[in-house]
């Protein structure tokens, strides 16, 4: 079962902006875990998720794409794991 509903791969962003988006997602109570080439941060609200795309988007030039999967059912309703990758131009 999916324990976050929502994940924000950064990717491609300069070496020294990774550390300013590492303590933005912890600001939000988000954990964040470090990729090959990015950061990997997992949300537990899709909207929270979405403001902290915003506010990153106004800081830096960001390419985003957003997909979602399957993650099971939770009672009678469909639970979807929201997906947003964000790469550094």
């Amino acid at each position: 079962m999916v324990n976050h509903p929502c994940i924000v791969q950064v990717r491609d962003v300069q070496p020294d902006k990774i550390e300013i988006v590492r303590n933005m997602a912890l600001k939000r109570n988000a954990e964040v875990e470090k990729a090959k080439n990015g950061l990997d941060i997992y949300f537990e609200d899709v909207n929270e998720a979405r403001k902290f795309i915003s506010k990153l988007r106004k800081s830096m030039k960001l390419r985003i794409k957003m997909s979602t999967k399957y993650a099971g059912l939770r009672g009678s309703r469909v639970r979807v794991l929201f997906v947003y990758s964000l790469r550094g131009l």
